[in-house]
């Protein structure tokens, strides 16, 4: 009986045993860090198996010790098998297992081409841009279907979420901002298509609290390039594409060195001899390295280096008139032959090396202080043809064309020309040394000095900044969070321009041309109008030489921030606050004859001009149930005026607007609706941004009075409102279904105030009331959806295809000819159409489709591939943006010739056709 008891006692000692053993763990992404949920996971030898929950956790229980396999099975997400031990009478915990989605290959490749996407808004944009302006929130799409959609689908029409400006969205880089000062925004291109490394980030959508920065209205993200971040290994890849560039080619390698001690080290080149648009080209390498450190698993401490040298050939904007007589939308009106070789007259030029030191301090479980310093400079220039007393060299330039000439023989005659001979539809650069030869020739002959009739000039735009950012978090309570930070930042602006090429001629004075071709201006005794620099009357500019203007605008900026943010059982609240300081002043380094004559101050240090400035947000999570939840976000804030907005002819004089101390105001609320089931998943919010006071400055050429103007608005007033929404659907047989789309109105909501002033002085600055009033912001399409199928094989095939359609998209208008002497006495919308309103662009559909396929060796090693086509249907209808021309035809009494507007039509960029992006790549 004894035995009996004995046995029975084991036996359910046994039990009690099983029942005690057990682990319990989380799958994470590698990559965003995020929990995981509806992950398998497999022990083998136990043969038992259990489903994550949302946040990715797992737990097993009545397990039997000792040594098992742990697996993870899913159609996209993938890792190692882990060798576990599994404890006896206890549940161990196993901490992070850390999983790569594999379908990030495919949204790896939808980045790329996202990237080329904005290399060709690049290729578009004027002087002193970098192309930032077109690239929107890019790096925000991962985890969200409406943000996956507005950056990769949409960014083909140049898309900007809820029409914001990129100056209200901040990009750090371990944790230190990096938006340049004079202009407000972050100039993507900087990161120089180093995308494998600048792939870990963390992004904050809209006004949600962080935990590096106060925020902005549309967003924070923070790029983590510490070494110890990365997934260890090597990666490489080889791409080709028919756009902006041809070909690429990427590597990347993250490795532990031991004690500690973290390396990652990357580089990529991107070359064209020639994109899809004619003319253009593209030479870039980029070179990255990030060294990092860790310290009794409390401190960090790392060093982040890159750099990208780039040269690319831009595109102008055309006429429709233009693009139908070179029967092509791809035609680019900056290029020409010499010598029978492509030489493209618009060529952009840019380094911008960076540095970055970053620490971390874990102070204990609850607390943690993150500091960072930052450097960056950017060498940034464009070079551009200049003239002097001789015919425009622009094929494009509207006397050239046929709708100029008065005769129906003389039309025909120009068509045919423009149709057969490149040298009337593009530059001929052979005739313009030809005129140089010869006035070399005449000079010699004559015993003169008149400048060249040609010279190719390169304007500079370079920036020199320093950021210093600290930031402290503290987890008071299990339901409050504390953090708090500062930021200082220093920026000098330097912009000046240089001779790039004499283009064979030999004499080039440093006068304004455009000045000192107007008889106005020989009616001076002294005649200093016409000379950029009192200091040195009647240089002599060889190649090299900076000449034009040189000013630097330095501009200093701190804040500091706090917020709060409350876990509640149903609720989470926070409410933040930021105090922010500005400075800024402009040293010229030459003494501008026509400032001189206004009594106006060119050279030396001008006025300091400094702002404080206030900001309050706050926003609150109503947890319905853990499924679903509704959110609400406020902000109201003064921000100081962007510099490169406040300035009146800033290249030739210390003035700005008459009242500079005016700052924005922008009050901003939205109201969202989010859930999350197995099977399906969504967003649904509807906003609306209030924004007073604001700045603008819009500049152009004046054929008329030969001289640039600058158009400066302020007292602009602009409402951004509507409804956005995404949602995920999953399908049988391995389909996902994924809708988003945006209904809009981004608009002005008063008259503005307007000055010109023109730089050759040929009139004093006029100040005006711009008719903004109901005008569209040009902000890419305000509607917009798009529909998705992708499909994803347990064997790791993908594909997806998706139709986009966009609409109310509008062309960014001319302040000139919406002043109030102009449209004001018009008294019928049909009379206001004919004189020029703000264009409607067609709407449209576009069809995208990728296909894609990862293999694993026996290795454990990985190749994947994939190709991607946007635009498959061709549709080469679709205009993406351009403007509308400042220049009105005037009589002979200086009026408007209303009878001539068509000469000054608008001009426009096309989306591309069909067009293709094929990746390839290897980890090991």
């Amino acid at each position: 009986m004894k035995k009996k008891l004995l046995l029975l006692l084991l036996i359910a000692n046994s039990v009690l045993v099983i029942a005690q053993t057990g682990i319990q763990g989380v799958v994470r992404n590698t990559t965003t860090g995020d929990g995981i949920a509806d992950v398998q996971v497999v022990l083998k030898k136990n043969n038992v198996f259990v489903l994550t929950n949302e946040k990715g956790e797992f737990t097993f229980n009545e397990l039997q010790a000792g040594s098992d396999v742990l697996e993870i099975v899913h159609p996209v997400y993938v890792a190692k098998p882990l060798q576990i031990t599994i404890a006896a009478n206890r549940i161990s915990n196993i901490g992070i297992i850390r999983v790569r989605d594999d379908q990030s290959v495919v949204r790896e490749v939808a980045q790329d081409i996202a990237n080329v996407i904005t290399l060709d808004s690049e290729l578009a944009t004027g002087d002193e841009t970098t192309g930032s302006a077109t690239r929107g929130t890019a790096l925000s799409a991962r985890g969200d279907v409406y943000a996956a959609a507005t950056n990769y689908t949409f960014s083909a029409m140049r898309f900007r979420t809820r029409g914001y400006d990129n100056t209200y969205e901040n990009t750090y880089i371990n944790g230190v901002n990096f938006n340049s000062l004079p202009r407000g925004m972050f100039n993507y291109s900087m990161l120089g298509g180093l995308n494998d490394a600048m792939r870990n980030k963390d992004v904050n959508r809209g006004l949600s609290p962080t935990a590096y920065s106060y925020g902005n209205i549309a967003g924070v993200t923070n790029i983590d390039t510490r070494a110890s971040q990365y997934a260890l290994g090597t990666r490489t890849s080889v791409a080709f594409s028919n756009r902006s560039y041809t070909l690429r080619a990427q590597a990347f390698h993250a490795r532990d060195l031991g004690n500690d001690l973290y390396l990652a080290v990357s580089g990529v080149a991107r070359w064209a001899d020639e994109g899809i648009i004619e003319g253009s080209f593209y030479n870039s390498a980029g070179l990255f390295t990030a060294l990092e450190k860790k310290f009794a698993d409390k401190h960090s401490l790392s060093l982040t280096l890159f750099a990208a040298p780039t040269q690319r050939g831009q595109q102008a904007a055309s006429l429709q008139e233009v693009y139908d007589l070179a029967g092509s939308i791809y035609y680019n009106s900056y290029w020409g032959y010499q010598d029978g070789q492509k030489r493209n007259s618009r060529v952009v030029k840019t380094i911008e090396p960076t540095a970055i030191v970053s620490y971390e301090w874990k102070i204990d479980p609850q607390q943690v202080l993150r500091a960072g310093l930052g450097y960056h400079y950017t060498f940034y220039s464009n070079s551009a043809l200049s003239f002097y007393n001789a015919p425009d060299p622009r094929p494009d330039y509207y006397r050239y064309l046929p709708s100029f000439q008065t005769t129906q023989e003389d039309k025909d005659l120009i068509t045919s020309l423009w149709k057969t001979n490149p040298s009337v539809s593009q530059i001929n650069w052979d005739e313009l040394y030809r005129a140089n030869y010869a006035l070399n020739e005449y000079n010699q002959a004559m015993d003169t000095t008149m400048n060249a009739k040609y010279i190719l000039e390169r304007r500079h735009s370079d920036l020199e900044q320093l950021t210093f950012n600290i930031a402290y978090v503290n987890q008071f309570t299990k339901s409050l969070k504390v953090t708090m930070g500062l930021e200082a930042k220093n920026n000098q602006a330097k912009y000046y321009k240089t001779m790039e090429d004499m283009l064979g001629g030999k004499v080039w004075k440093d006068k304004d041309s455009f000045a000192e071709r107007d008889s106005i201006f020989f009616d001076n005794e002294d005649n200093i109008y016409i000379y950029n620099d009192l200091r040195n009357i009647d240089r002599d500019i060889t190649e090299g030489d900076i000449f034009g203007y040189h000013y630097n605008i330095q501009v200093f900026s701190a804040n500091a921030f706090i917020s709060n943010e409350w876990t509640l059982t149903s609720f989470d609240i926070y409410y933040a606050g930021q105090l922010s300081y500005t400075q800024f002043l402009r040293e010229g380094f030459m003494e501008n004859g026509r400032a001189t004559k206004q009594g106006l101050v060119s050279y030396g240090k001008g006025t300091l001009w400094y702002f404080t400035y206030p900001a309050l947000k706050a926003g609150m999570t109503y947890h319905i149930d853990g499924r679903n939840r509704i959110s609400y976000n406020m902000l109201g804030e003064y921000r100081a005026p962007l510099v490169n907005n406040v300035y009146l002819s800033p290249r030739i004089r210390d003035k700005r607007l008459e009242d500079p101390y005016t700052q924005e105001k922008v009050i901003a609320y939205d109201i969202a609706y989010e859930f999350i089931y197995p099977m399906f998943k969504g967003r649904i919010a509807a906003f609306q941004t209030h924004v007073y006071d604001a700045m603008q400055n819009m500049g152009y050429y004046d054929d008329e009075n030969r001289t640039f103007v600058n158009h400066s608005l302020y007292g602009v007033n602009t409402l951004h409102r509507g409804v956005e929404a995404g949602f995920s659907i999953q399908l049988p047989y391995s389909l996902t279904l994924s809708l988003a789309g945006t209904l809009a109105d981004y608009h002005y909501k008063d008259d503005s105030q307007g000055i010109m002033s023109a730089e050759n002085g040929i009139f004093t600055d006029k100040e005006e009331v711009v008719k903004t009033k109901d005008l569209k912001i040009n902000a890419g399409p305000q509607t917009a959806a798009s529909v998705n199928l992708s499909y994803v094989h347990p064997k790791m095939w993908f594909a997806d295809v998706s139709v986009s359609y966009y609409d109310d998209n509008y062309l960014d208008f001319s302040a000139n000819r919406f002043r109030e002497s102009n449209v004001g006495k018009y008294d019928t919308d049909e009379k206001l159409a004919a004189f020029g309103t703000q264009e409607k662009l067609p709407a449209g559909f576009l069809v995208d489709a990728s296909l894609g396929k990862m293999f694993y060796l026996k290795n454990k090693n990985a190749i994947n591939f994939n190709i991607s086509a946007n635009n498959v249907l061709n549709n080469t209808k679709m205009i993406t943006g351009g403007y509308q021309q400042a220049r009105l035809p005037l009589d002979d009494n200086k009026a408007v010739d209303e009878t001539k507007l068509d000469l000054f039509a608008n001009k426009y960029y096309y989306a591309l056709g069909f067009n293709f992006f094929v990746h390839v790549g290897y980890r090991f």
